[in-house]
């Protein structure tokens, strides 16, 4: 691919207007766009209507990039520190998914409770929509060039240009495209929520589907997360361990929870 072996020069913008205006940003807005069609297409197979997503929706996005950002900003706190600034300036990326995850949950909670409305319900629809939203979210990172991995010589490596290679892997060219594989993986987590999602559909709107496809979501995602993360060369290190990585089992952990909470409250209520 052209844009991949340096052929293209790839900019994280363009200028019009005498205003820059970022990838990053259009993707976000899209990859929102995108999360906010398929829950409102489902939430009625839950008992919901479009507007209960677009009610929720402006808190998960609010609450989603401040825990986006903080996430970010507490575990680069090395370079923040003395360019505090920098802190702001989300045009040039810098958000952590785990941040975000952790935000959106806070602010759905915040949306559920204000309108009685079921959290779980809220929760699956988040779920069933969030991997396509990541997917396309992650091409911001190859404008950007950043999320990438170790040098390889496989075909579909990505070039990096000087400016934003490692010190100490200055003298190399071509990196994994990390940014592309999670991408990848992302969408096959949303294709298989959506299957689980259609084998238990005739159950979806009696609840008892509740809680499966977050835990579902937070399992699948983290599996993959979690092996992509040990060949970044950007992650966040708590010693010597990859924080993301680390965070990655705490998620696979709470997923597995938040199934085996719901299917004992499930069978609880059939008896």
């Amino acid at each position: 691919m052209p844009a991949f072996s340096g052929k293209i020069t790839v900019s994280p913008g363009f200028e019009t207007a005498g205003i820059t205006i970022h990838y990053y940003g259009i993707l976000m807005a899209v990859a929102i766009l995108a999360a906010f069609i398929v829950a409102a297409k489902l939430a009625p197979r839950y008992g919901l209507s479009a507007l209960h997503v677009e009610g929720g929706l402006p808190r998960m996005i609010i609450f989603g990039f401040l825990g986006a950002r903080i996430y970010f900003v507490v575990f680069a706190w090395q370079y923040f520190g003395s360019h505090l600034g920098d802190i702001p300036q989300i045009w040039k990326g810098g958000f952590s998914i785990y941040g975000a995850i952790i935000g959106a949950a806070i602010g759905l909670v915040l949306y559920a409770r204000k309108n009685s409305l079921p959290a779980g319900k809220l929760f699956d629809l988040a779920a069933l929509a969030a991997p396509l939203a990541q997917a396309i979210g992650r091409f911001g990172n190859f404008f950007n060039q950043e999320a990438f991995g170790y040098p390889t010589g496989m075909p579909w490596k990505l070039y990096i240009s000087p400016a934003n290679r490692p010190k100490e892997y200055l003298t190399e060219r071509y990196f994994h495209p990390t940014f592309l594989y999670e991408a990848i993986w992302n969408i096959l987590v949303f294709a298989i929520l959506l299957w689980l999602f259609r084998k238990r559909s005739q159950d979806a709107s009696g609840g008892s589907q509740s809680g499966q496809m977050l835990g579902a979501y937070l399992i699948l995602y983290s599996i993959g997360r979690f092996f992509i993360e040990g060949i970044r060369l950007d992650s966040f290190m708590v010693g010597s361990i990859r924080a993301d990585q680390a965070t990655a089992l705490l998620m696979c952990a709470l997923g597995l929870g938040i199934i085996i909470y719901y299917a004992y409250d499930r069978q609880k209520q059939d008896s």
